[in-house]
């Protein structure tokens, strides 16, 4: 990911990525990025997390969406 496009995401998502969104980057759909996460398979459980204790909410965060693609996630 080039500096424009990753500072370009960090103005429209500060904090968190809409699962659409990420998983656009990272090439599949958003429910199999969301089985992922929720399942804490490395490395997409490192991206986001599940928020709520009822419901699963995953949230993927700006910062380390960015670092994943630019091979940088292991560093955080």
């Amino acid at each position: 990911m080039n500096q424009r496009e990753a500072d370009m995401l960090r103005e429209k998502h500060p904090n968190f990525v809409p699962l659409n969104v990420a998983a656009d980057y990272l090439g599949m759909s958003p429910r199999k990025l969301s089985e992922l996460i929720a399942a804490g398979r490395k490395p997409y459980a490192d991206l986001g997390g599940n928020i709520g204790t009822k419901q699963k909410y995953i949230r993927v965060y700006t910062a380390r969406l960015i670092a994943y693609l630019n091979g940088t996630l292991a560093g955080m």
